[in-house]
């Protein structure tokens, strides 16, 4: 009987250890994909002119699911459409999470400065 038990744990053991092997690596290997980045904005006013150029701005709070913390996150950059301009808003909430936005908009033109 202690025989078959011992067999019995060790099979399991085998079992749980090779499937805990890559679940583990995941955890510890993960990465976060890098922050969505706007455009050039003096490449894309050269193309395109200054007044036909959208300029974006996003500020929010990224949330950290393993510390449970807030940090601000922030960024700006310009783009050829209205359309590429909210789009890479969208990417910036799905990039903090559950952190919550501050503040965002799209505008079209740039000036001086932005």
């Amino acid at each position: 009987m202690r025989k078959m038990r011992a067999t019995v744990s060790a099979v399991l053991f085998l079992a749980f250890g090779a499937a805990a092997s890559p679940a583990s690596a995941f955890f510890f290997d993960y990465q976060k994909p890098p922050p969505p980045q706007g455009g050039d904005c003096s490449a894309i006013a050269s193309q395109i002119g200054p007044a036909a150029t959208w300029y974006g701005e996003f500020a929010g709070n990224y949330y950290d699911d393993f510390t449970d913390n807030r940090f601000p996150y922030s960024a700006r950059g310009c783009f050829k459409s209205e359309y590429a301009c909210r789009r890479w808003q969208n990417e910036a909430i799905s990039y903090i999470g559950r952190g919550g936005i501050v503040y965002m908009r799209c505008r079209q033109g740039i000036r001086d400065g932005h």
